[in-house]
C-alpha cells in the first residue's frame, strides 16, 4: 500500500507521488511514516529524508522543515532548504 507524498521547497515543487515510506530526521529524533499513519505535525532537524517507492530508495538533504501527515494520511514536507543526494 501507499500514501501521497508532495515535496515542497522554496523553488517549488521537488517531489509529488505516490510512496511506501518516508524517513525524516525529526527534531525530537528520525522517524519513519507508512501507509496509515495517525495524523500529526511535527519540526525537522538538518538531515537526510529517505523516500521509499517501489523497492526503490531516493534521498534528500534538508536543512529544517515541517511536515505534516493530514487526515486523509497524505504527508506534505515543507523543506527550508532541500538537495538530491545522489
Amino acid at each position: 500500500m501507499s500514501f501521497k507524498l508532495l515535496i515542497v521547497a522554496p523553488t517549488g515543487i521537488i517531489f509529488e507521488d505516490q510512496v511506501d515510506s518516508v524517513f525524516l530526521p525529526g527534531a525530537e529524533g528520525s522517524f519513519e511514516i507508512y501507509t496509515g499513519h495517525m495524523p500529526l505535525v511535527s519540526t525537522l532537524k538538518q538531515g537526510q529524508v529517505r523516500v521509499r517507492q517501489h523497492n526503490q530508495e531516493s534521498g534528500y538533504e534538508i536543512t529544517s522543515g515541517v511536515v505534516e501527515v493530514d487526515m486523509a494520511h497524505q504527508v506534505t514536507l515543507l523543506a527550508d532548504q532541500m538537495t538530491a543526494i545522489k
